[in-house]
C-alpha cells in the first residue's frame, strides 16, 4: 500500500512538472559575465529635453569608437543564438533602444546603416502613430520600413508599458506580451523573439509569462537575479543617457569595457534630469 501510494504520488509529482511552462524547469544558464554588454538608449534628439536623451552626434561618436575598436554589434537573433551555444564571440556587444522614439527612425537606424553596424528597437506598440509633448513615436510605416533593413532587430516593450510588471496577474502580463509581439508580426511580417521589461520590473510570474508568450530571451536594466531561472530572461543592460556622453564618453567606455566585472549596484540609471 505504501509503495502503490508513494509511486502515485512520485507519477502525480512528475506529471504537473512536466505541464509547467518550460521556464520554470530551466537551469541557470550562463553567468551574468559570460553575456556580451547591452547598451540600453531611449531617444536622440538634437536638443535633449532630459537625461535619457542622447544627440545624434554622441552616438554616432560611440558607434566610431566601438568600431575603431574591434567591437561587432549583434542583432538579437545572434545575441540570442549564442546564449544557447553558451558562447559570445570576443568584443561583441548588443545595442539597444527602448520605447520606439521617433528619433530611431530620423537619426539611430541611419547611422547604424551607414556604419552597417546593428541594434534592436523595443516598440511598445499601443504608442505606435502616438506621441508625447516633445517625443513623437515611430509610426506603423516607418515601422515597417525599418524592419527590412538588414541591422534592424525589432522587439518588444509590451502593449502598454505598465510601470510595474509585477504588479499586474500572470493574465494581464501575458495580454501585453502577446498582444505586443502579434502586432509586431503583423507589421512587420516577422517573429518577435525579445522582449525589453517596461522599466526593468520582473519577477517569476512575470518571467512565466514572457516565456509561455512565446519569446527566447528577455531584457531588464538592474541585474536583479535570474530567480532560480535561466538567465537569458533577467539580461542586465547599462543604461546609456547623457551623462555617458560627458568627459569624452569615459562612462560609457568605462561599462562597455567592465560589464563582465560589473557588480548588481552598477546595472541602474545612471542618469540626470537637465532641468534639475
Amino acid at each position: 500500500m505504501k509503495k502503490s501510494m508513494f509511486r502515485f504520488m512520485f507519477m502525480f509529482v512528475l506529471a504537473v512538472s512536466l505541464m509547467l511552462p518550460s521556464v520554470g524547469r530551466c537551469e541557470h544558464g550562463l553567468p551574468y559575465s559570460s553575456y556580451a554588454p547591452v547598451l540600453m538608449y531611449h531617444d536622440l534628439k538634437p536638443v535633449p529635453l532630459n537625461g535619457f536623451d542622447v544627440t545624434p552626434e554622441a552616438f554616432e561618436r560611440q558607434l566610431d569608437w566601438l568600431k575603431s575598436n574591434g567591437y561587432r554589434t549583434l542583432s538579437i537573433d545572434e545575441y540570442i543564438e549564442c546564449i544557447d551555444k553558451g558562447a559570445f564571440p570576443e568584443k561583441s556587444v548588443l545595442i539597444t533602444f527602448d520605447d520606439g522614439y521617433q528619433g530611431i527612425y530620423d537619426y539611430a537606424v541611419p547611422a547604424l546603416t551607414k556604419r552597417e553596424m546593428k541594434a534592436v528597437f523595443f516598440i511598445i506598440t499601443d504608442a505606435v502613430d502616438t506621441a508625447l509633448n516633445g517625443y513623437p513615436y515611430i509610426t506603423a510605416k516607418e515601422l515597417k520600413e525599418i524592419s527590412k533593413n538588414p541591422y534592424v532587430s525589432i522587439g518588444s516593450h509590451s502593449v502598454t508599458h505598465p510601470s510595474d510588471l509585477r504588479l499586474g496577474t500572470y493574465r494581464e502580463n501575458l495580454h501585453e506580451f502577446m498582444g505586443s509581439r502579434g502586432f509586431l508580426r503583423r507589421v512587420t511580417g516577422q517573429d518577435c523573439n525579445a522582449l525589453a521589461y517596461p522599466c526593468g520590473n520582473y519577477d517569476e510570474s512575470v518571467i512565466w509569462a514572457v516565456s509561455e508568450a512565446g519569446y527566447k530571451a528577455a531584457f531588464s536594466v538592474q541585474r536583479r537575479g535570474a530567480m532560480g531561472q535561466d538567465t537569458r530572461w533577467s539580461i542586465p543592460r547599462i543604461y546609456m543617457g547623457l551623462s555617458f556622453c560627458e568627459n569624452d564618453d569615459y562612462l560609457f567606455k568605462k561599462y562597455v569595457q567592465e560589464y563582465a566585472q560589473m557588480d548588481e549596484g552598477m546595472f541602474k540609471e545612471q542618469y540626470y534630469w537637465i532641468n534639475e
